[in-house]
């Protein structure tokens, strides 16, 4: 167990998408850079490339200040771990695919619920797709990272749930809220809690903001960052990955 960042991760208010899409974007037209550059410190592992959805990346990209505050929060980590990012940049093609199979899943798993219940139930673990450049989901704009981590040894960390498992033991103070309701935690759950602490400590410190129902989700320069940071507008609108290096001669 990791006790570098012990403190209780806070409580924090969360946004709705509605707040979240009405920040402004002011572009500052940062590139995509590839993750897996510096695997002393971050390793890469394409969650959806390895599950087969079509359109995804054997890499991992983000803007290049992402990729800058992830290796400055992985300096903080204990000299055993590394970060494992699962995720980074999607395309529209991957958001969409995404929102369907969540909403599938979840609508297998509450038959009651209507079109509008389903739809909201679905955005808070996918963010809807969508081609509105005011309102872009976060991993398309290349500001959010999913990951995890591991030690030196190739053992990944319990964090007491699965990436992407939809939820609410997903939520990140959800074993915080347990706590504070007076429940005793066994033994793995004071392991996830001390992992959870970890990981999000050293993130927040490095300038990111989480998103409250994925313990795993961190954003840097999006619109969501912006309303959580105070600022003015996001950094980040929507982006590509441009892999044909010839692409600016053919468009002439």
């Amino acid at each position: 167990m990791y006790n570098h960042y012990s403190a209780p991760i806070p409580a924090v208010r969360s946004h709705s998408w509605e707040e979240v899409y009405s920040v402004s974007i002011a572009e500052n037209n940062e590139p995509l850079v590839p993750l897996s550059l510096v695997p002393e410190k971050i390793l890469v592992r394409s969650a959806y490339f390895a599950a087969g959805i079509g359109g995804a990346l054997p890499e991992c990209y983000a803007r290049r200040s992402v990729f800058e505050k992830l290796l400055l929060a992985a300096e903080m980590l204990p000299p055993d771990l590394r970060m494992v990012v699962l995720d980074g940049w999607r395309s529209p093609q991957v958001q969409t695919v995404l929102f369907q199979r969540c909403r599938s899943a979840l609508a297998r798993a509450n038959p009651q619920a209507d079109e509008d219940e389903l739809h909201a139930l679905t955005q808070q673990y996918v963010a809807r797709p969508g081609f509105d450049a005011s309102a872009p989901s976060p991993h398309v704009t290349g500001g959010a990272v999913d990951l995890t981590l591991a030690t030196r040894s190739g053992r990944q960390l319990f964090f007491g749930s699965p990436f992407d498992y939809p939820r609410d033991i997903s939520y990140t103070r959800h074993l915080e809220e347990r706590l504070e309701r007076g429940i005793a935690l066994q033994p793995e759950e004071k392991e996830a809690l001390s992992n959870r602490r970890l990981l999000y400590g050293v993130m927040v410190r490095a300038g990111f903001v989480n998103y409250s129902c994925e313990w795993w989700h961190f954003e840097y320069g999006t619109q969501r960052w912006a309303l959580k940071k105070g600022e003015d507008f996001a950094v980040y609108g929507p982006s590509r990955v441009c892999l044909n290096p010839f692409e600016s001669f053919e468009k002439k």
